[in-house]
């Protein structure tokens, strides 16, 4: 793998940032090489930005130490396409290939996220349709009236039924449980006051762990998969539609997922804005149905591919080791209409603790960050932040509605004296109106350069 002569080197933005241009131009492979402060015997990891056919033969735009670099390639070279990672190596003026280097896990998991990212649909809209099915029953297939519909089958009826007893009730949830689950939810031990297994704690911990986010990484443990798992639940309606249409299993993959607006302007945002709810859902088809819950699974999927793409991406180049989940809750309200909540849960260790073994990480003292995004029908939208290290503790809580606002300062100092008897120290507690900034995760491609 050789550079061409006399190619000159163009800089990349990034390159330019670093402050990585001489004075002028490189004329010769020797000056390019010398330009990016690449010594002889060296080793480098470029990726592939592009594959070009010239004249002379085929040759790749490479991505080197923020800079682009053109080179030759051999006609024996393993099969390139962009994004491939290479390891390098300058032998005098030219640069010896070392290998084709496996996607790193977060070209992984992006790749994977991409390709669920354009068929996501909301969880609680698509509980609504399944629930207006139950009444309503399906559209009955080719050979019958416009608009004429069938009841749902005895197996799919009873599918849909016990997706639909997984989400709590309004009632089950109490002010102080989301704190309390936060603080239990590790193999760490909760502060002292915490620790106790009350209903609620229960509750919330139940509704957090069957939310299909740790479905895999249940079945992964050999643990008995819990017949209240949202995603497993979905499995099922899903099994159901397709036995009742004679179809294997594997047929599925045929049915385009439906996909939400609001996701699919924004699929990686945190919290995403809902779209209004429609006030009546119409009959659908059962491919229809397949779609819709197609979507609804994908959804789930992109949440987990989140979470660990977050997690992945933390202590990396130094920065402290984070593990963070993204969930979509779904709950029902005092109506038993399907609503959302939106979880954002980070556990960050101090930035030290990466470099001890295990068991110094267990007993070092991570800090726990809690966000909670529920559109109540009577307070409005509400986000709950709350941060937790050792016994101190800070929450914040943001409403949109200026009546929301004066409620929630009125019972301010009666949280503070709960928390506080839980063995708490509060540190910070405030409400205020609007919202916080939205986070959203790009995907893009990062490199980290290794030498020999």
């Amino acid at each position: 793998m050789k550079l061409p002569n006399g190619n000159p080197l163009p800089l990349s933005p990034a390159a330019t940032e670093r402050k990585v241009s001489p004075e002028a131009p490189a004329t010769n492979p020797r000056q390019l090489l010398d330009q990016l402060q690449l010594g002889n015997r060296q080793a480098v990891v470029a990726r592939v930005v592009e594959l070009l056919q010239r004249q002379g033969g085929a040759q790749a735009l490479l991505e080197l130490r923020g800079q682009s670099l053109t080179v030759d390639l051999p006609a024996n070279l393993p099969k390139l396409q962009p994004g491939d990672l290479l390891s390098l190596m300058r032998d005098g003026n030219a640069l010896q290939l070392l290998g084709k280097l496996p996607p790193p896990a977060e070209a992984l998991l992006t790749q994977a996220l991409a390709r669920h990212l354009p068929g996501q649909h909301s969880l609680d809209t698509g509980l609504q349709q399944l629930l207006s099915s139950l009444a309503q029953g399906l559209l009955a297939g080719p050979g019958t009236a416009p608009g004429t519909t069938e009841p749902l089958p005895a197996a799919v009826r009873e599918a849909v039924q016990a997706l639909l007893r997984i989400p709590p009730g309004q009632n089950s949830l109490t002010a102080t449980a989301g704190l309390t689950a936060a603080a239990g939810t590790s193999a760490s031990p909760a502060p002292a006051g915490l620790a106790a297994d009350t209903g609620a704690v229960t509750s919330v911990r139940q509704w957090l762990l069957t939310s299909g986010l740790v479905t895999e990484a249940g079945l992964a443990r050999g643990t008995p998969p819990d017949a209240a798992d949202l995603k497993l639940a979905l499995g099922r309606v899903v099994q159901t539609l397709l036995q009742h249409q004679g179809l294997a299993p594997d047929q599925f993959s045929r049915f385009t997922p439906l996909t939400s607006p609001d996701l699919a302007g924004a699929p990686l945002q945190f919290p995403i804005s809902p779209a209004p709810a429609a006030q009546t859902a119409e009959a659908m088809t059962v491919g229809q149905t397949l779609r819709l819950l197609a979507g609804m699974l994908n959804r789930i999927a992109v949440n987990q591919l989140h979470s660990q793409l977050l997690t992945a991406r933390g202590g990396t180049e130094g920065a402290p080791a984070i593990n963070t989940w993204v969930a979509d809750l779904p709950w029902l309200n005092h109506q038993g209409e399907p609503r959302l909540a939106q979880l954002r849960l980070e556990q960050e260790w101090p930035e030290e603790s990466g470099k001890e073994n295990r068991e110094r990480q267990r007993s070092t003292v991570a800090e726990w960050r809690f966000s909670l995004v529920m559109d109540l029908d009577d307070a409005g939208p509400v986000t709950f932040e709350v941060a937790l290290r050792d016994q101190n503790l800070s929450a914040r809580v943001w409403a949109e509605r200026q009546e929301t606002v004066r409620q929630v300062n009125q019972q301010l100092s009666e949280l503070r004296k709960s928390l506080t008897e839980l063995g708490l120290e509060v540190t910070g507690l405030e409400c205020r109106r609007g919202t916080p900034a939205a986070a959203v995760t790009r995907l893009e491609h990062r490199m980290v350069d290794i030498q020999a």
